[in-house]
């Protein structure tokens, strides 16, 4: 092989070397590039949506502590019916302007039954409410509502507590020993099961 052909050959391989190196080095630009705007993203869905469900949690929290009463009086006109008293809290996260398609499976699916499980929960005390009038204390209706909204209420915590760190957020847990909504939660539905279960008892001592 004389000396022009391989140069004509070194020359031909430099230039496809030269045009792969240029196209990785592209390629890995626009890898880290999009990576990175991913990443952006992601904190901004964690942000928006973290606030959603923090609000949708703390409403929950107002409904599952509403017994119906209020300065330990019934709420009802004369004060004689324990009635609602507190607004239902409100979750849309389709109305949400994110994308939703960033996040895990999981945890969409998670977020977005949320509604859903809250709709159930309105038509279940929609249910007892028809079926199952109980007046004055609407005992029954008192206790579902109250134990269904914490349930909601602490998932929607938990869910907000997986979206930080899928977000890349700072956690927001506090002290031992501060007052937490989630605990004052969980007692809602450890009071409620207690007050069932004591019910129960006194039924069966009857029944003997």
């Amino acid at each position: 092989m004389d000396a022009g052909n391989v140069s004509a050959i070194i020359s031909a391989v430099a230039g496809i070397s030269g045009v792969v190196i240029g196209n990785s080095f592209v390629a890995v630009k626009e890898g880290l590039t999009n990576r990175t705007k991913r990443k952006k993203d992601t904190a901004y869905l964690g942000v928006i949506v973290v606030s959603h469900l923090e609000r949708f949690a703390n409403g929950c929290m107002h409904a599952a502590c509403d017994d119906g009463t209020e300065q330990g009086q019934p709420a009802g006109r004369n004060g004689e019916e324990h009635v609602v008293n507190t607004a239902l809290p409100e979750f849309h996260p389709l109305d949400i302007g994110v994308d939703w398609k960033l996040l895990p499976k999981h945890l969409l699916y998670s977020i977005l039954r949320l509604p859903d499980q809250h709709e159930q929960l309105m038509s279940n005390l929609a249910g007892i409410q028809e079926y199952n009038y109980d007046p004055p204390e609407h005992t029954d209706y008192f206790w579902t509502r109250r134990r269904g909204y914490a349930e909601l209420g602490l998932r929607a915590s938990e869910f907000a507590r997986s979206l930080r760190v899928h977000a890349g957020l700072p956690s927001e847990e506090g002290l031992p020993d501060e007052w937490s909504r989630d605990k004052q939660m969980s007692e809602v539905i450890k009071s409620v099961d207690s007050e069932r279960e004591a019910r129960e008892r006194r039924r069966s001592a009857i029944n003997v």
